[in-house]
């Protein structure tokens, strides 16, 4: 059963599969290198995590769709999402050529991505992870760290720490909106 609140608490069975998987996969943020100058390779594959949770489905769909619009329809085939079937359907991803989403189906009984699922996103070729969740997603964090790709960008959480190395914080009532643009800035997109 998927809970619909704002933050969730998160089991101490997922916690613990969390810590686990964690202590696993510690330091794999990719071994490939960049930088967001014009004389080095920029980031040219992105991968859209998309927020575990349908109250905020608008926002990423604005997301979406503002990046679509930044990068034109010759690029938009480097923009690969990810996420839970019941989000990814409430968006219009009929533009993407490549996108994955999941059910519970796909999780193992920690909650956490199954096997299936870890081996699709382990195939990912991405160069940045965009994870939209505004809070900490224990599913979308495992999945982040699935993915070998030299930059993983999320919202600031004390456990993200663990997950992305670029967290961005939020700051008053604007808090999604402004994060959606720093996002983009980080990029270099415009």
């Amino acid at each position: 059963r998927i809970q619909s609140k704002r933050i969730m608490e998160v089991s101490k069975k997922t916690k613990a599969a969390l810590w686990w998987h964690r202590l696993r996969k510690k330091n794999n943020y990719g071994t490939d290198t960049f930088s967001l100058s014009p004389n080095g390779r920029g980031v040219y594959r992105f991968l859209i995590i998309l927020p575990e949770h349908t109250t905020q489905s608008e926002l990423a769909k604005r997301f979406v769709f503002s990046m679509r619009n930044a990068l034109g329809p010759k690029d938009i085939n480097k923009v690969q999402i990810l996420g839970p079937a019941h989000v990814g359907n409430l968006l219009n991803l009929e533009d993407f050529r490549d996108f994955i989403l999941y059910t519970e189906a796909d999780l193992n009984r920690w909650g956490l991505p199954g096997k299936k699922l870890n081996w699709a996103c382990q195939r990912i070729q991405a160069d940045a992870v965009l994870d939209l969740n505004q809070d900490f997603a224990p599913v979308s964090a495992t999945i982040c760290s699935e993915v070998n790709a030299p930059l993983k960008v999320g919202f600031y959480s004390e456990e993200g720490e663990d997950y992305f190395n670029v967290m961005i914080r939020r700051h008053g009532s604007d808090l999604m909106e402004s994060g959606f643009k720093e996002i983009f800035q980080i990029m270099g997109i415009r």
